[in-house]
């Protein structure tokens, strides 16, 4: 009985101390946008409007950015 209960205990402490464990992702890219959003104001037709906006890889792997112009 004593084995048993032992095993047991052991067990549930194996299983309570993986779960404590941080899983370990793999390296990737992680993309950093300071101002993800840009309001141009009140714009009039036929106005281009031109604006930059900085990314960042901030991951540890490379990030690929694929854009879709339109």
């Amino acid at each position: 009985m004593r084995t048993g209960l032992a095993a047991l205990l052991f067990s549930l402490a194996s299983v309570a101390r993986a779960a404590d464990a941080p899983a370990t992702a793999p390296a990737a890219g992680s993309l950093e946008v300071p101002e993800a959003v840009y309001d141009a104001g009140k714009v009039d037709r036929g106005v281009t409007i031109r604006h930059e906006f900085v990314l960042k890889n901030i991951g540890q792997a490379a990030l690929s950015i694929n854009a879709k112009p339109g």
